[in-house]
């Protein structure tokens, strides 16, 4: 058992090492270290045991007097240095005196569990002589925890085992910004030959903060010289001009530009972002979309630049997206999350940014002067083009304004500049992936046009002032616009309808229609089903029948077992079914896909912090649900919150659906340019199905009991 036991310390590779399990916070100062280790799940035993260069195996037992002492390994007596959830710290040593040992950690009910789930890692081993040789690349990373490492799944750390399987390049790191032991300071760590060495621990700092990144860089490229580098920004949460002043700082004490640096975070591919990083940078990578949490596949990254080291930062680049969107695949993220990725060539922004620059003052003319058909035109514009994330669209407020708009979608329809303006950034995107099969164009790029929080435009060329001036210029018209479309109840082909009505609207009035389905309730309108896309604007040559499936008028329930349930509306995105909920107190969109079995269950979760979109997560047992509901009464929406569900099972997570055709209820909702919404029922009496046999005109002509007509 001893002969083993040292056999897979020396050769077990670690991809299922503790770091999930237990936090360990190693800090060094300058010539000492200590090791503080704390639980975050159920506390098994903690063992923990370093290997001399003798290859003795001697265990560290705590005494009551809080000191330490090494215990040679008896096969029928394993000293346990820990039981208890409490963190509990090894005292400060002498580096002079530890650097011979390799020190391990195990977790598990027993040395033999702990040896059969591999569930151990070898955390010292020496210090490092800085400077190293140089290598071909240099990839730095910069690892902001946050809430992502916090939270019970510690996405962040099962980043750095991916990074532990092993790599010849410099792989350095900056690690912090999370309440999690060992992350609320900032550190500086090595790893080699997948092993990870914690070099400085520099306190408490702000992440956010330009100059730690910047030291952070300069540190890595005094210590780790390349002939490539790298910067990869891990859930970095600063704003662009905290990000501008340390790419500032960093570029003044370089010789040239970094090849790359890669977002490993959400909603990064943005035009915005782009023009900043090509101050310090040749290449960038990035998703306009939310990440999954999982992120990017850091094993398949190191892997490939060591066994073919890339020329140039996009050819990184490229191992970086194709490792990507292979595990998104993987682990099931491709078909349930919105999926893109982005290339791109920084060198020819410039070109793209003068040309830009041209529009924009055009743009803010054109804007300025208020006119009825420019303003009608980029209300038009605003409303088709795709925003992001896309999830968002699915919150229940009416007021939610998409700030990230699709640039390449938006540009299709600009004239007279959209060709050229297209043609340059088809040669800044080099290589583009999605799962949008609707919109194959959709996420390559994004543009901010927030009126609101502007300080970034200090730190961007001329023309994204002048775009966000014009942009002005259209809310400030948007607010003097108090048309209310008018629309009258019929019936179709003017025969009597009963229940089912249409709703007849002229077609230039409209901006977009939104159908609501449900049930009633005395007279009110309870609302689970939204479709928020029924239909947007086009140009029709002939007028437009639109029926609404009568069908889907069902309740949904959001049940955690068979006995609790409760009320939710849900809004239809692609093939999923999407919830507003709050989870654990904090705003959250729940996404549930349909199963081979026809079941709902939960596919995705988006959670909000403080306002900001995080990385796509998943449900734990514990968690705690809010489902909302809209009620519709007297043409006002009210939403309503629901009583708490208590996460157990994940697998008795479900929707169920009724549907009581009796009960069932349709409405709509219609706006003009202010996208001012008005509301009418269709069919409030129960029977919007057309029946087999069903001699109303609409069920005949078109299969749809009620609906909308469009006259052009």
């Amino acid at each position: 058992m001893k002969k083993l036991f040292l056999l897979l310390l020396i050769f077990t590779p670690q991809a299922l090492a503790i770091y999930d399990l237990a936090a360990i916070n190693i800090t060094p100062t300058e010539d000492k270290i200590s090791f503080c280790f704390e639980y975050d799940t159920q506390a098994d035993n903690l063992y923990i045991a370093t290997v001399t260069k003798e290859a003795e195996i001697l265990f560290v037992e705590p005494t009551p007097e809080g000191d330490v002492v090494l215990t040679q390994w008896s096969n029928n007596d394993v000293p346990i240095f820990s039981n208890n959830p409490k963190p509990i710290c090894l005292n400060p040593f002498a580096k002079s005196d530890i650097q011979p040992l390799q020190l391990y950690a195990g977790i598990g009910n027993s040395l033999e569990d702990v040896i059969a789930q591999n569930r151990f890692i070898k955390f010292f081993d020496g210090f490092p002589e800085l400077p190293k040789p140089e290598k071909a690349w240099t990839v730095m990373v910069y690892m902001v925890g946050a809430e992502l490492e916090q939270a019970r799944h510690h996405w962040a750390s099962k980043d750095i085992l991916e990074m532990l399987q092993g790599t010849t390049s410099h792989l350095v790191l900056t690690t912090g910004g999370s309440t999690r032991n060992g992350w609320t300071t900032v550190k500086r760590s090595l790893i080699e030959n997948g092993q990870q060495y914690v070099i400085e621990d520099l306190g408490e700092k702000s992440m956010a903060a330009p100059q730690t990144l910047s030291d952070f860089v300069s540190w890595s490229k005094s210590n780790f010289p390349a002939q490539h580098y790298a910067l990869i920004l891990w859930n970095y949460g600063g704003s662009l001009n905290q990000l501008h002043q340390a790419y500032q700082t960093i570029r003044q004490q370089i010789e040239k530009p970094l090849d790359i640096i890669v977002y490993d975070g959400s909603l990064m591919a943005s035009i915005e972002v782009a023009e900043i990083t090509a101050t310090l940078a040749n290449a960038m990578a990035a998703s306009a979309e939310l990440e999954p949490a999982h992120g990017i596949d850091y094993a398949y990254l190191l892997n490939n630049i060591d066994a073919s080291p890339p020329d140039n930062g996009l050819d990184f680049a490229r191992v970086v997206k194709t490792g990507y969107i292979q595990q998104t695949k993987n682990q099931g993220t491709f078909d349930t999350s919105q999926i893109t990725y982005s290339l791109f060539d920084l060198t020819k922004l410039a070109s793209f940014s003068d040309k830009f620059e041209q529009f924009a003052i055009e743009f803010k003319e054109l804007l300025k002067q208020k006119t009825f058909l420019n303003y009608e035109t980029l209300c038009r514009v605003l409303n088709r083009t795709p925003s992001y994330p896309q999830i968002e669209n699915a919150l229940l407020r009416t007021d939610n304004q998409a700030i990230r708009l699709d640039l390449y979608n938006l540009l299709q329809t600009v004239e007279p500049y959209s060709t050229e303006l297209l043609n340059h950034l088809d040669q800044i995107i080099v290589d583009y992936e999605t799962n949008d099969k609707l919109q194959p164009q959709a996420g390559r790029l994004s543009i901010d046009i927030n009126i609101t929080n502007t300080a970034h435009l200090d730190v961007l060329p001329k023309a994204y002032r002048e775009l966000n001036e014009g942009l002005v210029y259209y809310d400030e018209r948007k607010q003097l616009d108090g048309f209310t479309p008018t629309g009258s109840i019929v019936c179709f082909r003017g025969i009597i309808c009963g229940c089912g009505q249409w709703l007849e609207l002229q077609a230039d009035d409209i901006l977009g229609i939104e159908a609501y389905f449900g049930q009633n309730t005395d007279n009110i309108v309870d609302i689970y089903l939204i479709d928020k896309s029924f239909y947007q604007y086009q140009e029709l040559n002939e007028d437009l029948n639109l029926g609404v499936n009568g069908h889907k008028a069902c309740q949904y329930q959001l049940c955690v077992d068979e006995e609790q349930c409760e009320n939710i509306t849900l809004t239809e995105q692609n093939n999923q079914l999407v919830a507003d909920v709050l989870l654990n107190d904090s705003p959250a969109l729940l996404s549930f896909c349909q199963t081979a079995g026809e079941v709902w269950t939960v596919c995705r979760v988006v959670p909000q912090i403080e306002g900001i979109w995080g990385r796509d997560d998943v449900l734990s047992p514990g968690d705690s649900i809010i489902p909302h509901t809209l009620h519709l009464k007297n043409d006002e929406l009210e939403e309503r919150q629901g009583q708490a569900l208590i996460v157990d099972d994940l697998a008795s997570l479900t929707l169920k659906q009724h549907c009581d055709p009796e009960k069932g209820a349709v409405s709509v909702a219609y706006y003009s340019l202010n996208q001012e919404r008005q509301f009418e029922r269709l069919c409030h009496c129960g029977s919007c199905i057309c029946q087999e046999g069903d001699n109303a005109p609409g069920c005949q002509e078109v299969g749809f009991k009620s609906g909308v007509i469009l006259k052009r």
